[in-house]
């Protein structure tokens, strides 16, 4: 069932995106940027070290994302967009909506990785994740 929900995802995705017709396409073109370490205060915001992320990214619609938590982070991937960052680099075409930008490594639900994208609009805002080590 999962399998098959994945491809009905697919070919439901081919087939909105087959209509595109010479507009300019709604998406995100972006980088993602990565770091871990101490949250001990004081935290200093300007020492943290981040890099290009590597892994995959799920963009997922505002509405449903909001529905899930930390626990049930596993289940929202298997029904988000995802897409595979290289050196930071994504780039997915979306319908037009709210999103959130989520890495793999760290569920994460802020005004930092959410975007609104309009009708005809490439969203180009950088995201960065910073992961809690010790506290």
């Amino acid at each position: 069932l999962n399998m098959n929900f994945k491809i009905f995802y697919i070919l439901l995705l081919i087939s909105l995106y087959s209509c595109i017709d010479g507009r300019a396409p709604s998406g995100i073109n972006t980088r993602v940027f990565y770091g871990e370490g101490d949250c001990m205060p004081p935290i200093n915001i300007s020492t943290r070290v981040y890099k290009p992320y590597v892994g995959n990214v799920y963009i997922v619609e505002k509405s449903i994302a909001e529905q899930f938590n930390d626990s049930s982070f596993d289940s929202l991937k298997t029904i988000s967009i995802v897409t595979e960052a290289v050196n930071g680099g994504i780039s997915v075409l979306v319908a037009p909506g709210s999103y959130y930008i989520i890495p793999d490594t760290m569920f994460c639900l802020s005004c930092d990785n959410f975007v609104t994208i309009k009708k005809d609009e490439l969203i180009e805002k950088e995201f960065k994740f910073f992961k809690c080590t010790s506290y």
